[in-house]
């Protein structure tokens, strides 16, 4: 497997570490895992995206599935079976022993292919930061599994009331260093904090002129200033985060934007791009002539399917 130059702990959000470390010091939760990883098997979704589910690849929907490899190349993971699904504009990685990426077909209608790319990156982001366990287990935790009985429910059973806020609360903070991967990957945040902004709301047709999404990352700190002003304010702040399954958007696109005005993403972008293993997006690189992938003008194979390349590189020599 090909290593990213960078360190998952380069980029990692520290609100997500917290988080992490909190998590893992309440008891129970090795057995839950235990539990989890033996009742609820990675068989049954695979088997359930197989029957249900459109495997993208070089021949399914190329133009989409191209998007992902770079990506895989440049965070040095081994690349994730890649699904399309009817319903509304989400992606979502699931799979413990064989991750997934699934991507629901509204997020092709409401997205371009830059900001396609760069949630694919956020998605990728979760495996590079081995988030999916925990990951999949709270996503158990949102569906009520434990209204279904059987093994789904001996599983929910295992999870204390400490131990879902918990969890659910890591969930949340654990998209802040997808949110970081997915940044480092497109070389700035632009890509990203448009494709947050088409799926709260924006359509995509409105011209970049006129979003301002200074005024939005602001709005979450007013929106912090306004919960803190008393107790019952704080008390409302936590029942509200208990609803989310994500950060408040403008809290996203806040973080978002200060990652990439940080030296610490200035310096770990310049020494992944001095390595070569960084992305800048992607979509406007050449394709392999044998299976459409794209690929980078420093290889000299396709790291796809092997076809020999002419890249600059390869003229050079």
């Amino acid at each position: 497997m090909k290593h990213a130059s960078f360190d998952i702990h380069d980029i990692l959000h520290p609100l997500d570490l917290a988080a992490r470390q909190q998590l893992e010091k309440i008891p129970g939760l090795q057995m839950g895992v235990k539990k989890y990883r033996s009742l609820v098997a990675d068989r049954r979704d695979r088997a359930m995206l197989l029957s249900s589910a459109i495997r993208l690849g070089p021949r399914q929907v190329p133009d989409v599935h191209k998007l992902l490899p770079p990506i895989c190349a440049s965070f040095g993971i081994e690349e994730p079976e890649l699904y399309l699904m009817s319903g509304p504009a989400n992606a979502m990685t699931m799979g413990h022993s064989r991750t997934c990426i699934v991507i629901h077909n509204e997020l092709l209608l409401d997205l371009p292919e830059d900001e396609i790319q760069a949630v694919l990156a956020h998605e990728c982001g979760h495996i590079l930061a081995e988030h999916v366990l925990y990951r999949q287990m709270s996503i158990a935790l949102f569906s009520g599994m434990g209204s279904l009985g059987g093994k789904a429910g001996m599983v929910a059973a295992l999870f204390s009331e400490p131990l879902k806020v918990a969890l659910l609360d890591w969930y949340r903070k654990s998209e802040l260093t997808a949110d970081r991967a997915a940044v480092m990957f497109m070389g700035g945040p632009e890509e990203l904090q448009r494709a947050l902004f088409h799926l709260h709301g924006i359509p995509k047709w409105l011209p970049k002129e006129q979003i301002d999404y200074a005024a939005f990352a602001s709005q979450a700190d007013e929106f912090e200033a306004v919960m803190n002003e008393t107790k019952l304010d704080r008390f409302l702040l936590r029942q509200i985060d208990k609803e989310m399954t994500h950060p408040n958007p403008a809290l996203r696109l806040r973080e978002i934007g200060r990652w990439a005005q940080s030296e610490t993403f200035r310096q770990v972008r310049a020494i992944a791009q001095a390595s070569g293993s960084t992305g800048t997006g992607g979509v406007d690189r050449d394709d392999c002539s044998g299976c459409g992938r794209p690929v980078r003008a420093d290889w000299l194979f396709c790291q796809g399917c092997g076809n020999e390349l002419r890249t600059t590189a390869g003229a050079g020599s």
